[in-house]
């Protein structure tokens, strides 16, 4: 796992903190790249009445403790492998065309707290930033349309662009090359089991955004950290060097790059 390397420790919601999984990482981050569903928009409920809705047609239950894991983070296509594996090969591409029909179908999604405010940070600092997702660019378009300034990613990898989706890290291997970018170097904010996987095996630094009851299992995937938010999130010029503050300016700082 690979971890931050100054200052004191980001606590798991104020009770856990990262103990012995501190260890230094040489030179600064080049650049950050945010997941979509869960870290830039609060897409939780659409994701799951959707799913639930599917399923109840056809007569499938998946218990509650299940949901968090075969819901989120994954393309709609090994997802509906997953969750209808008894139906043929055409209900399940009806599933998959549905599903992209309807994520694209929202008028507005709600943000994450912090987050449009953390954005035009990074862009205002000159630090570059990406965007990958399992979701397809149709609803990347709607997140887009959603915000109240214009796109500030320099790349977008979504669903479409890769063979293999989350836990798969090809899609952040391919945003890091795409910034030409070690992914030693860049910081990845993910809310999903399958997402912080994804960003830790291609070797990127992972913090994660969730709930208090997910932190453990983001942790043990690979987080070196979990916020319920970016509220207190911060991208700040000190002394000459960019920082970024996770949990905000009494917690640890990541040294990043910025673009003059």
């Amino acid at each position: 796992m690979k971890q931050i390397f100054l200052g004191s420790q980001i606590k798991f919601f104020e009770q856990e903190t990262m103990d012995n999984k501190m260890k230094k990482n040489s030179g600064r981050y080049e650049a950050i790249i945010f997941d979509m569903d869960g870290v830039i928009i609060n897409s939780k409920e659409y994701v799951e009445e959707f799913w639930l809705e599917k399923l109840d047609e056809h007569g499938i239950e998946i218990p509650m403790d299940e949901r968090e894991v075969r819901f989120h983070g994954r393309p709609a296509r090994p997802t509906v492998n997953d969750l209808f594996a008894d139906l043929p090969e055409e209900k399940r591409e009806e599933i998959i065309k549905q599903c992209g029909e309807y994520d694209a179908s929202v008028e507005r999604y709600p943000m994450i707290p912090g987050v449009e405010r953390l954005l035009k940070e990074c862009v205002e600092n000159g630090i570059r930033i990406g965007l990958v997702t399992s979701a397809l660019p149709g609803k990347v378009d709607r997140m887009l349309a959603g915000l109240s300034f214009q796109s500030p990613f320099e790349v977008i990898v979504t669903a479409d662009l890769v063979i293999n989706g989350k836990p798969d890290p090809e899609c952040y291997l391919l945003a890091a090359d795409k910034l030409n970018v070690s992914p030693q170097k860049i910081v990845v904010f993910e809310d999903s089991v399958s997402g912080v996987k994804a960003a830790s095996w291609a070797g990127a630094t992972v913090v994660g955004i969730n709930e208090y009851d997910q932190a453990h299992a983001l942790n043990a995937a690979g987080a070196i950290s979990v916020l319920p938010d970016l509220q207190k999130t911060e991208v700040v010029r000190e002394n000459g060097s960019m920082k970024l503050y996770p949990a905000g300016k009494e917690e640890t700082f990541f040294l990043i790059s910025a673009v003059e």
